[in-house]
């Protein structure tokens, strides 16, 4: 094929059409995830760090057509109504539920077979003490307050 100049701009008027289809495709997906990782979770205020790790971490750790199956099972769900409908799946869709509730509230994922806690400062379980934050963002340098021993 002979690449003439007409061609290329008849090619490049199309190509925002591409990419805007793609994203909006992509959008959906990433919607519909976030909105079942809000009901796991079980709080609206989820930081979007957490949100965007939550799906990238489940795609490293199950793939991207789990995913996509996942997307699928819970879209316009509860969990309880996607688990009852998963019949086969049930098991794996539980699985991948226990996962995103393990990571949400720890922070927690797996390198190399060690548990790292990559996402430590943003995970729910600080929502849940109010009265601290995370080591190291709580003021002053380094470890922040926590690195002073607590009045006896």
């Amino acid at each position: 094929m002979r690449l003439s100049r007409r061609k290329l701009l008849a090619t490049a008027a199309f190509t925002p059409f591409a990419l805007k289809a793609q994203a909006s495709s992509l959008g959906a997906d990433s919607r519909i995830f976030e909105a079942a990782v809000r009901q796991i979770g079980g709080v609206v205020d989820i930081p979007d760090i957490m949100l965007r790790a939550a799906e990238s971490e489940f795609t490293r750790k199950f793939g991207n057509a789990a995913r996509h199956a996942f997307v699928a099972a819970m879209d316009g769900q509860t969990i309880e109504m996607a688990i009852t409908r998963a019949g086969d799946q049930a098991d794996t869709l539980k699985e991948q539920i226990t996962f995103i509730t393990s990571f949400l509230y720890t922070g927690e994922v797996q390198r190399d077979n060690e548990s790292k806690t990559l996402y430590y400062p943003w995970c729910l379980a600080w929502n849940a003490t109010g009265f601290t934050k995370p080591p190291g963002v709580c003021g002053g340098p380094a470890f922040g307050h926590w690195e002073h021993a607590p009045w006896q």
